[in-house]
Protein backbone atom coordinates (compact mmCIF):
# COMPACT_ATOMS: atom_id res chain seq x y z
CA UNK A 1 0.00 0.00 0.00
CA UNK A 2 1.14 3.31 -0.56
CA UNK A 3 0.01 6.99 -0.26
CA UNK A 4 0.47 9.28 -3.08
CA UNK A 5 0.00 12.80 -3.26
CA UNK A 6 0.03 14.62 -6.87
CA UNK A 7 -1.58 17.57 -8.84
CA UNK A 8 -2.12 18.07 -12.55
CA UNK A 9 -1.82 21.34 -13.51
CA UNK A 10 -2.69 22.50 -17.32
CA UNK A 11 -0.89 25.08 -18.81
CA UNK A 12 -3.72 27.52 -20.17
CA UNK A 13 -5.88 30.78 -19.09
CA UNK A 14 -7.49 31.47 -16.10
CA UNK A 15 -10.18 29.23 -16.08
CA UNK A 16 -8.60 25.98 -14.87
CA UNK A 17 -12.09 24.10 -13.17
CA UNK A 18 -13.14 22.35 -16.32
CA UNK A 19 -9.51 20.53 -16.48
CA UNK A 20 -9.56 19.79 -12.51
CA UNK A 21 -12.97 18.73 -12.33
CA UNK A 22 -12.05 16.36 -15.48
CA UNK A 23 -9.15 14.82 -13.33
CA UNK A 24 -11.28 14.65 -9.99
CA UNK A 25 -13.81 12.52 -11.97
CA UNK A 26 -11.15 10.01 -12.99
CA UNK A 27 -9.76 9.78 -9.24
CA UNK A 28 -13.82 9.38 -7.76
CA UNK A 29 -14.22 6.40 -10.11
CA UNK A 30 -11.22 4.70 -9.48
CA UNK A 31 -12.50 3.39 -6.35
CA UNK A 32 -9.35 4.11 -4.26
CA UNK A 33 -9.78 6.20 -0.88
CA UNK A 34 -8.53 9.92 -1.99
CA UNK A 35 -8.78 13.06 -0.42
CA UNK A 36 -8.96 16.53 -2.55
CA UNK A 37 -7.71 19.65 -0.75
CA UNK A 38 -7.17 23.29 -2.51
CA UNK A 39 -3.50 22.50 -4.66
CA UNK A 40 -3.26 18.60 -4.75
CA UNK A 41 -4.83 15.24 -4.59
CA UNK A 42 -3.74 12.25 -1.88
CA UNK A 43 -4.77 8.59 -2.94
CA UNK A 44 -4.15 5.35 -1.09
CA UNK A 45 -3.87 1.78 -2.97
CA UNK A 46 -1.45 -0.23 -4.24
CA UNK A 47 1.40 1.47 -6.41
CA UNK A 48 0.50 -0.27 -10.14
CA UNK A 49 -3.29 1.35 -9.01
CA UNK A 50 -2.27 4.47 -7.78
CA UNK A 51 -0.06 4.96 -10.71
CA UNK A 52 -3.06 3.98 -13.40
CA UNK A 53 -5.32 5.88 -11.85
CA UNK A 54 -2.72 9.49 -11.69
CA UNK A 55 -1.76 8.80 -15.67
CA UNK A 56 -5.78 8.28 -16.22
CA UNK A 57 -6.30 12.45 -14.54
CA UNK A 58 -3.54 13.64 -16.24
CA UNK A 59 -4.53 12.00 -19.90
CA UNK A 60 -7.82 13.23 -18.81
CA UNK A 61 -6.63 17.04 -18.76
CA UNK A 62 -5.43 16.29 -21.78
CA UNK A 63 -8.48 14.85 -23.11
CA UNK A 64 -10.58 18.23 -22.27
CA UNK A 65 -8.36 20.48 -24.85
CA UNK A 66 -5.19 21.49 -22.29
CA UNK A 67 -2.54 21.31 -24.90
CA UNK A 68 -0.03 21.06 -21.98
CA UNK A 69 0.00 19.51 -18.65
CA UNK A 70 2.62 19.30 -15.98
CA UNK A 71 1.76 16.85 -13.34
CA UNK A 72 3.53 16.22 -10.27
CA UNK A 73 3.92 12.97 -8.27
CA UNK A 74 5.12 12.05 -4.49
CA UNK A 75 4.91 8.69 -3.18
CA UNK A 76 5.10 7.16 0.35
CA UNK A 77 5.48 3.47 0.49
CA UNK A 78 6.78 1.52 3.22
CA UNK A 79 7.78 -2.12 3.66
CA UNK A 80 5.16 -2.03 6.89
CA UNK A 81 2.35 -0.37 4.27
CA UNK A 82 1.04 3.29 4.94
CA UNK A 83 -2.37 4.61 5.18
CA UNK A 84 -3.36 8.44 4.42
CA UNK A 85 -5.85 7.95 8.44
CA UNK A 86 -2.33 7.42 10.06
CA UNK A 87 -0.53 9.62 8.05
CA UNK A 88 -3.02 12.24 9.73
CA UNK A 89 -4.12 10.98 12.58
CA UNK A 90 -1.69 12.82 15.07
CA UNK A 91 -2.88 15.70 13.19
CA UNK A 92 -6.21 15.06 13.40
CA UNK A 93 -6.30 14.83 17.03
CA UNK A 94 -4.30 18.00 17.63
CA UNK A 95 -7.04 20.29 15.73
Amino acid sequence: MVVAEFSVTPVVGENLRPYVDAAIEVVKRSGLNYEVDAMSTTLEGELDQVLDVIKKAHRAVMGVGAGRVLTEIRIDERETGVSMEEELEGYRAAI
